[in-house]
């Protein structure tokens, strides 16, 4: 019966003797039920968690505009913490660290989010250019290197 969809009054394929809809039909259709919910829970994680990244990240910008640097630090930290496997906490760390006027660690903090972004897939190589850019104008004391 492998490929074929069992119809109710089937033989049921545990080998029972019995028709599938007297036997195992109700356990198979609360085992197909929950692997839905599963998968709709683990998807709705994936949406909470991405809008929670793109909400952090964004807040450490409004934050340097602000000039509330120490929470906008500790976004970050809480950026790394949360989501190790993306580069958002490195560079809003860099960035903070330059609004700081801490040019220095802004650029090795532009660099490791360039080395980051090499090191993992999905990031072209126009945002890793950038993150050096970056990292080179800090070094440079130059404002007015291209961000």
């Amino acid at each position: 019966m492998a490929g074929r969809k069992i119809g109710r009054n089937d033989s049921c394929p545990c080998g029972s003797g019995k028709k599938y809809k007297k036997c195992c039909l109700e356990a198979d259709a609360r085992r197909a039920a929950e692997e839905r919910d599963k998968s709709a829970r683990e998807n709705q994680k994936f949406v909470v968690a991405e809008t929670d990244l793109d909400d952090l990240s964004n807040s450490v910008q409004a934050l340097i505009e602000s000039n509330d640097l120490d929470r906008a630090e500790a976004v970050c930290r809480e950026l790394q913490e949360k989501f190790p496997d993306q580069v958002d906490g490195i560079w809003r760390l860099a960035a903070v660290l330059e609004a700081r006027g801490q040019r220095s660690a802004a650029a090795q903090a532009y660099r490791q989010a360039a080395d980051f972004m090499q090191s993992h897939p999905g990031f072209d190589r126009e945002s890793v250019d950038d993150m050096i850019q970056s990292a080179e104008r800090m070094e440079a004391g130059d404002d007015n290197l291209p961000l």
